[in-house]
């Protein structure tokens, strides 16, 4: 028989052209002796595919072994979401910085998995960052990478303003970060949790109440706690007409006449054994209002440009009472009496001509700030650091607060949507991490996504699919 060209191009030694309605097929095949036929008889060894002009077309079998050796499969769900909800932060972070998608990418990596530097190359390639974006996360780059960012503060305090911009309560705080790097000059010997003596650096962070979110940072030096942190840190960013809310580590009469005098305006918790707290009240003479139910008694002492406000609950009083009274001993009342007055009242002293509740009610929200370095700590477990030194650490720094960013872009939507008492913001990412893309060949496919990860989704109403 009288094959075409282009399928004869194909027949070589051991195989054989067949043909079956028209169509050509090649088969690998081989002859054996045959004693009783006393004749060589050919044998089928496979069928190696269909003969075409444009080539040979191999079996179906084969062709699905094939493309199963290109699936791809990265995660999804997750990744999309943050890359949604920050994409104002990533437009900040590529208008000052020409890598901000590099240092977007990092921390929402970050915050994910609370990933070191060595594994985000690896976690990258896996996630849908690495179809959005074009970057290198190899770790041999990354110090140098953050290096040259920590190296030129000014374009974080760029950075950091826009999320100072119309700032009107701002608590401060203070925590450490252990350095574990001799190069890092800023690191200061001190204790640890575990009271291991450690070198550490000292992180301030401001934190926007209105907005509920981190507004700036600043890395001290390991000692450094006073108010002239504070007012360096408001001459950094230039910010002007805000409260600063503090805890009762910040109050000196030198710190407030120093607030004072930079016009800063403040509202500063005080400890209950200091002199100029007046316990002799007389709820004839208070005023009250209600908070988260309970009510609150309160009264004022004007001290000119200041005032004292002491808070009294009745409801916190009780418990003080109960717990002294369960662990007193050798029944020394007088003791109890002693401070009796004290239970039950929290102090501020305060600038700010505003009524009680007001002042409670800012005075309340600062726990947010204590909650966001429990969230830095535990979450990001980002307070202890191996960074080569200062500069390396300053952008590191840098990419941690964008995390923080991201992670209360999702906590006051879950607050807002009323979904934090059935869901935490690992919950919520854990679900959503579910959903994948795979791409088979060239083309991509997200996989199924399991109900209850779906019902999260109509409830967040983002377009993550």
């Amino acid at each position: 028989m009288t094959y075409p060209e282009w399928v004869l191009k194909y027949r070589t030694k051991g195989t054989q052209i067949r043909v079956i309605k028209g169509n050509y097929y090649l088969y690998k095949v081989h002859s054996v002796y045959n004693k009783d036929k006393k004749r060589a008889q050919l044998i089928t060894d496979k069928y190696i595919g269909k003969i075409t002009p444009d080539g040979i077309i191999p079996p179906k079998h084969e062709r699905i072994i094939e493309e199963l050796k290109h699936i791809t499969a990265k995660e999804y769900g997750a990744s999309r979401f943050i890359h949604i909800i920050g994409e104002d932060i990533l437009n900040d972070l590529k208008g000052i910085f020409s890598n901000g998608d590099l240092i977007f990418t990092m921390a929402a990596i970050r915050f994910l998995h609370s990933s070191p530097l060595k594994n985000m190359q690896l976690i990258y390639d896996t996630s849908y960052f690495s179809d959005v974006f074009e970057i290198d996360l190899s770790p041999r780059i990354l110090g140098d990478i953050l290096r040259d960012i920590g190296m030129d503060r000014s374009r974080i305090v760029n950075f950091l303003k826009n999320y100072l911009l119309g700032a009107e309560y701002v608590a401060i705080d203070l925590t450490h970060v252990f350095s574990f790097s001799e190069n890092v000059i800023s690191s200061m010997m001190g204790h640890n949790s575990k009271n291991e003596f450690s070198p550490q650096i000292q992180l301030l962070y401001l934190f926007d109440i209105v907005k509920n979110e981190p507004a700036y940072y600043r890395m001290l030096v390991g000692s450094v706690t006073s108010v002239s942190s504070i007012k360096i840190t408001m001459e950094e960013s230039g910010i002007t007409n805000i409260v600063l809310i503090g805890d009762k580590g910040f109050y000196s009469g030198d710190n407030v006449d120093e607030l004072e005098q930079k016009n800063i305006h403040y509202i500063l918790p005080l400890k209950r054994n200091l002199s100029i707290i007046d316990y002799n009240y007389d709820k004839r003479n208070m005023k009250f209002f209600f908070f988260e139910g309970r009510q609150i008694w309160y009264y004022e002492k004007d001290l000119g440009k200041r005032k004292i406000i002491l808070f009294l609950d009745e409801h916190l009083k009780a418990e003080e009472e109960k717990d002294y009274l369960k662990n007193i001993k050798d029944n020394n009342m007088e003791e109890f009496y002693s401070r009796y007055r004290e239970m039950g009242t929290i102090s501020v002293i305060t600038d700010l001509n505003e009524k009680g509740d007001k002042i409670y009610e800012l005075l309340k929200a600062r726990i947010n700030i204590e909650q966001l370095f429990d969230t830095f700590k535990n979450v990001l477990e980002a307070d202890r650091t191996y960074m080569r030194d200062d500069y390396e650490l300053e952008g590191w720094m840098l990419v941690n607060f964008v995390s923080m960013l991201l992670y209360y872009r999702i906590y006051n939507i879950l607050r807002a949507k009323k979904m934090l008492k059935n869901y935490s913001v690992k919950d919520i990412l854990l679900h959503l991490s579910r959903i994948h893309e795979i791409k088979v060949g060239d083309q991509w496919f997200k996989t199924e996504i399991p109900r209850k990860t779906r019902q999260i989704i109509e409830k967040l109403q983002i377009p993550i699919i």
